[in-house]
């Protein structure tokens, strides 16, 4: 009996296996299309490539999209070389999003004796997102991107809406925090004293927040705008 559930457990285990290596494919810029288990291969000083079946390999210069167990990654064009974008949502409206890399500007934290410091921001990452309609060009999912192509949709237009007013909410705590800090650092002109006064790291706090937090409500209100077009 243990030796008939076993055949039928490796069975099970492999069927998934096969299943899933069909689901996954890399799709050239000629359209071919190529099945199996797929692999995503960035060594260091080497060129990029996929591996099927661990004996094919691919330049990935000749990708238009691949399928993994990772998901969809669909290839950036215009400018944006040998970088694909993963997708996030499927439908009319496809929705992306890629890592993109930057030097952060560092910050003053507060130091010994009143002094502060400023402390580098190294580098720093953040998701960017993307859509394409119908299956069409890859493009920014900005305000006025996002209005052009679900224009024919109302209840995604309002939430796009509703997105346009966080937007309006950043630029006034950013406005704010930068006149809180700037009046407090001008109230302490004529100081000896080499500090930051607290009110500028109140004013810092207040940009942050302002920034961030209505950040993270416009890609909420963006993924719904696209839902709603999608169902």
């Amino acid at each position: 009996m243990i030796k008939v559930f076993n055949c039928f457990a490796v069975l099970f285990l492999f069927t998934i296996s096969v299943s899933a290596q069909y689901r996954n494919f890399v799709e050239l810029k000629d359209s071919t299309i190529i099945r199996g288990k797929v692999e995503l291969s960035t060594k260091l000083f080497r060129s990029s490539k996929i591996i099927v079946n661990d004996t094919t390999e691919i330049p990935l210069s000749e990708v238009h999209a691949y399928q993994t167990t990772d998901g969809y990654f669909r290839r950036m064009y215009s400018g944006y070389g040998d970088s694909f974008a993963k997708r996030l949502e499927k439908g009319n409206i496809d929705l992306y999003t890629r890592t993109q890399s930057y030097g952060g500007g560092g910050s003053f934290v507060p130091g010994p004796n009143g002094t502060s410091m400023f402390v580098g921001g190294g580098m720093q990452s953040s998701q960017v997102e993307y859509f394409s309609k119908d299956g069409g060009e890859i493009q920014r999912a900005s305000a006025r991107n996002l209005k052009k192509a679900l224009f024919d949709n109302p209840e995604s237009m309002e939430y796009l809406k509703k997105r346009d007013g966080m937007t309006v909410v950043q630029v006034l705590g950013v406005i704010a925090g930068v006149t809180i800090a700037a009046t407090s650092l001008a109230s302490q002109s004529d100081s000896e004293e080499l500090s930051i006064p607290a009110g500028a790291f109140v004013g810092v706090m207040v940009v942050s927040g302002s920034t961030w937090i209505p950040y993270f409500q416009k890609k909420e209100l963006t993924r719904k705008a696209i839902k709603a077009y999608n169902r």
